[in-house]
């Protein structure tokens, strides 16, 4: 299962010789643990910025180009260049250097990359992992990490979907439409903690709890007053911790279901013939 919301990147011009290499690479199930540590080079990442800043127009070819000229595989160029990039123009942000335009037609640039190369893991076939749900709840402006964690879990064989801000009508018809194995609640501040919420309550109704379900972003709320508040099976800060959160959700998921089972039948009414001790 793929769709992630967004329109399909056009093909690269000029980049045919990198090509065959960049879908060998991408056709790979690649761990995300093997993404951990992922080394940015300083003098790389000034020259992405460069590009990035131009004044003239820059498309995500251009950008995706600069840099596979560098010899960097385009995952790591959408993974953690274009991340490494985000917090950039987030701390220019914050002190003042960047203005609103140029936060807006940077993260654009940032959001058009990420499609291209979300594109090409597209075009190496179906995943045959678990299927993801990544959900940006409400009032989240800054939705490039979901886009790059979509990325992410298809490079690890996983499918995913993205939705950003669903309303209660359209999750409960994609969830009945589609069986996902995890969901993502993307929460970025403190005023999208209601929204979810209530993302989390539709999810763990309508998969009536046998969806793993995780709660995470940049909200500055603790991790355990964020799991009492929402709901979720875990709290998730780490993408590189996936892989083991999710193994260790869906085996202690799998034991309650047993005990429940268990006690379900071990709680059965006598039937006529039954002797009851008294």
């Amino acid at each position: 299962m793929r769709d992630n919301g967004i329109p399909e990147a056009r093909d690269l011009d000029g980049l045919d010789w990198f090509a065959g290499l960049a879908k060998e690479a991408l056709g790979r199930l690649v761990s995300l643990r093997d993404q951990v540590g992922a080394e940015v080079n300083k003098d790389h990442l000034d020259l992405f910025l460069q590009v990035l800043a131009s004044d003239r127009a820059v498309d995500p070819d251009e950008l995706l180009a600069t840099m596979v000229a560098l010899h960097l595989d385009p995952t790591m160029v959408a993974c953690e260049y274009a991340t490494e990039a985000a917090r950039s123009i987030g701390r220019g942000w914050l002190a003042d250097e960047m203005s609103f335009v140029d936060v807006t037609v940077r993260t654009e640039r940032l959001h058009g990359l990420v499609r291209k190369v979300d594109a090409m893991v597209d075009d190496t076939g179906g995943a045959e992992g678990p299927a993801a749900l990544v959900l940006v709840a409400e009032a989240e402006q800054h939705t490039l990490g979901a886009f790059v964690l979509a990325l992410q879990l298809r490079l690890a064989g996983f499918s995913a979907v993205v939705r950003v801000a669903p309303i209660a009508a359209d999750l409960t018809l994609l969830l009945a439409a589609n069986r996902f194995d995890m969901a993502l609640v993307s929460i970025g501040c403190t005023a999208g903690l209601d929204s979810g919420v209530g993302l989390v309550r539709t999810l763990r109704l309508m998969s009536r709890s046998e969806m793993c379900i995780f709660v995470g972003g940049a909200i500055p709320v603790d991790d355990a007053t964020l799991l009492d508040r929402t709901g979720a099976d875990r709290v998730l800060r780490d993408v590189s911790a996936l892989m083991a959160e999710y193994d260790d959700c869906t085996t202690r998921r799998a034991l309650d279901h047993g005990r429940k089972s268990s006690k379900r039948f071990g709680a059965a009414a006598p039937v006529k013939g039954d002797v009851v001790d008294q």
